[in-house]
């Protein structure tokens, strides 16, 4: 009886450590992780900021003179996107907030924080974070993150 027990132990313990590996192994097999975490990235409207955006373009930055939009995603899942330039006459608006990968293409990301700066009279917006899926994809040198359906 005893051993019957032990080795309905070892079954169940295989088994709890087979799926709660197999989750962490499909987040680390994200195909787009090392290169979207070791650049910085052009972006065609600023990252989470819209909800509603269903796609966005990321091209990679390369360091110059710059008006427009960048993202980059750091250490502890937090990414930031923000509009720049290098006049101080402007108005400057920066999201940020979690993301996380998960199967081989996708993404989630949810916009914490909004800020605003330069020419802006606007305080900055603490957002109940809402998580979008996003497909990752590729064309060229162009990342594209198509919204899920919600």
């Amino acid at each position: 009886m005893a051993k019957k027990i032990v080795l309905n132990l070892n079954i169940l313990t295989i088994i709890i450590l087979f799926f709660s590996s197999h989750g962490k192994a499909q987040e680390m097999t994200n195909i787009y992780k090392t290169e979207l975490e070791s650049e910085t990235w052009i972006t065609d409207k600023i990252l989470g900021l819209d909800p509603n955006i269903k796609q966005y373009n990321l091209t990679k930055f390369i360091e110059r003179k710059f008006a427009g939009n960048l993202t980059s995603f750091g250490d502890k899942m937090v990414f930031n996107s923000s509009y720049v330039a290098p006049c101080a006459n402007d108005n400057f608006t920066t999201a940020i907030g979690k993301y996380e990968f998960f199967d081989k293409e996708k993404i989630i990301i949810s916009v914490d924080t909004v800020t605003y700066s330069g020419e802006w009279k606007k305080p900055t917006e603490l957002r109940k974070p809402k998580k979008i899926i996003f497909l990752i994809s590729k064309v060229d040198e162009t990342i594209i993150f198509t919204k899920q359906s919600d």
